[in-house]
This record gives C-alpha cells, structure tokens and sequence, in this order.
C-alpha cells in the first residue's frame, strides 16, 4: 500500500517544486535581436484637443503605446509633457514606416473607434527620427526630424525648436529673466521657426543661475505681455545632454489647448 500512495506523492511534490520556481520568472514576450537594418524612432503627439482625447499610437498597424494624451512624446516622455523624461526610443525595421493616430474605444478591446491620422515615413537604417504630429482633425500633421545623438563639449547643452503651434505662423525662443520682471535683458535662441518647422541645433551654456526659456511670436518685443509660454527648471539645460524643444498649443486659449514650451531628452 505503500507504494501505491508513495508515486502520485513523489509526483505531485515535483509539481510543487516547479511550481515554485516559476513564481519569480517574468514573461517579458518573444525576443527579437537586433540586426543593424533598424532605425530608432520616436513618437511627439501634440495634438491637444479640447477634450484631451486619449490616443493610442500604432506603428505599421500594431498598437506600441498604451492610451496617452497631448503633450506625450513616446517612449520617453520629457520636461513639461506627459510620460517621465528619459532619452527612450523605439527600433524598428528602416524602410517605409506606417504611423498612426486612433481613439481607442472607451471600453479598450484593441479594435479603434476613430483614426485620427495617418502617415508613411522613409527611415533609413541606424538614424535617430522623431515623428512630430500637431493641430486636430482634418488639419493634423506631422513632421519628421533626425536627431544628433552626438554629445556636446562640456558645461553646454544642445537642443533644436520645432513650432508647433497651428496659429503661429513663426515663433522665437528666447532664454532670460523670470516672465514676472523686466524682460530686456532676454537672450534670443533661436528666431522665426515658423509653423511645422524645425530649426538649426544651437548650444546654451550651462550655468549656477536658472532661467526661464520664453516663446514669443516672431518680431514680438521682449515684454512681459509678448510671452505666450515660458518654462523654467534645474533639468534643462543639463551640462552635455541633447535636447529637443518644441512649442505647442494654441495663442489666446486657456485651457488644455493653452500654449506650451517643453522639451524632451535625445542623449
């Protein structure tokens, strides 16, 4: 009798012990190697509706973003968005690549209830790209740029502005005193970035003082009243980090359309 209950005992004490072992093992999904054809992408969705729709980002047809709102570069996030601010970007085969906009359903079953854009880019292998999408609707568009993922000389930073603002037809960033205090002594950037435009990269000193980094229309004079966004912080400029800036929103809205300066992490 002894034998009979020793087996399924022997067996299921076995099972228990694999059981065990698998409680700390993770499923991080099928593994795909790097060949080298790949280009690096990321995804700035600035698209900021009235209502703040939640959007998911699907790269040649397959959805690689859980549901995010406007000001949301993805992966990676940034400084003044949404998501956390690190340099992440995505690999994917170099060639025509297919990238697209959608509402999801509210109850999420990974079908789409509204494809809000669509678009083909042309990457080439081994480049840095970020697919930048503004305004709403019909008038969505978007706009491709290749980043330098070369680090600057020491105690400067680099970064580049894309205006994405739909009724500014050119902006100027500007970098100076606190929006509150006199404004004359505000250093010009970068001037007459105009709508769907990126400009040429420029460097910043790095220094013990922190500034406010302002967007006025172009030729606007360097007034208190002229600034139609601003963003200060200890994290940009950051002594050899690459950054890219972009202005958002709309001029003359105060609500979640109201413009933005912000930036976001390239090296």
């Amino acid at each position: 009798m002894k034998k009979i209950f020793l087996i399924p005992f022997c067996a299921l004490a076995a099972l228990l012990i694999v059981a065990s072992c698998k409680k700390g093992v993770t499923d991080y999904g099928d593994e795909v190697k790097l060949t080298g054809d790949e280009a690096v992408l990321r995804i700035n969705y600035v698209s900021q509706y009235a209502n703040n729709r939640a959007i998911v980002i699907k790269v040649n047809d397959q959805a690689i973003s859980q549901p995010i709102t406007a000001r949301t570069p993805f992966p990676g996030g940034g400084y003044n968005t949404g998501g956390g601010n690190t340099a992440d970007f995505l690999a994917v085969t170099a060639g025509t690549v297919k990238v697209s906009i959608v509402q999801p359903k509210k109850i999420y079953d990974g079908t789409d209830s509204l494809v809000l854009f669509t678009g083909t880019f042309q990457l080439e292998p081994q480049k840095n790209y970020v697919v930048h999408i503004s305004d709403t609707l019909a008038n969505t568009k978007a706009l491709l740029t290749t980043e330098n993922l070369t680090r600057p000389d020491t105690a400067t930073c680099r970064m580049h502005l894309v205006n994405l603002m739909p009724n500014v037809p050119a902006i100027d960033l500007y970098y100076g005193t606190a929006t509150t205090t006199d404004q004359s002594s505000d250093s010009l950037l970068v001037s007459n970035v105009a709508f769907m435009q990126n400009s040429a990269d420029f460097l910043i000193p790095k220094t013990a003082t922190n500034k406010t980094f302002k967007v006025r229309a172009t030729g606007a004079a360097k007034t208190s009243t002229t600034v139609l966004a601003s963003y200060s912080s200890t994290s940009v400029p950051a002594n050899q980090r690459v950054f890219t800036a972009f202005a958002s929103g709309y001029s003359g809205k105060t609500n979640t359309q109201k413009p933005y300066i912000s930036f976001f992490l390239v090296k």
